[in-house]
């Protein structure tokens, strides 16, 4: 049963922006180390932070949460074999979906026109 939908739109320039800005300070904060690795070796690196960023704000709201007591770096997109996206949650996150008896969360993601996008469904 779908218990949770949730999703986020980031402007891939307002992501490069705070890169150039911020630098290894956003990354750190942002991301985990995986997640940075992957999306700077990426030929646009902008956009695949971007659409890693949307992941986490979708993740918030289908949660019901936003980001208050949550870690940015709690939130992680991994890929599989294949190079589905999913999220592997930590700390207060994974904590939260065990309380509240979550099961199931999917992750899909999209870019276009210089915009990147995530959707959350989450489910018991």
């Amino acid at each position: 049963m779908v218990c949770g939908l949730g999703m986020d739109l980031v402007k891939v320039s307002r992501m490069e922006k705070a890169w150039r800005r911020f630098g290894d300070r956003f990354l750190g904060r942002c991301f985990t180390g995986r997640e940075a690795q992957e999306a700077l070796a990426r030929p646009n690196r902008a956009q695949a932070l971007a659409m890693r960023f949307a992941a986490k704000e979708a993740f918030s709201k289908a949660a019901g949460l936003g980001m208050r007591g949550l870690g940015w770096r709690e939130i992680e997109v991994c890929h599989n074999e294949r190079g589905k996206p999913f999220l592997k949650l930590h700390g207060r996150a994974r904590v939260w979906m065990d309380e509240n008896q979550v099961t199931g969360c999917h992750l899909s993601l999209s870019d276009d026109g210089g915009f990147a996008a995530a959707v959350v469904v989450l489910e018991k």
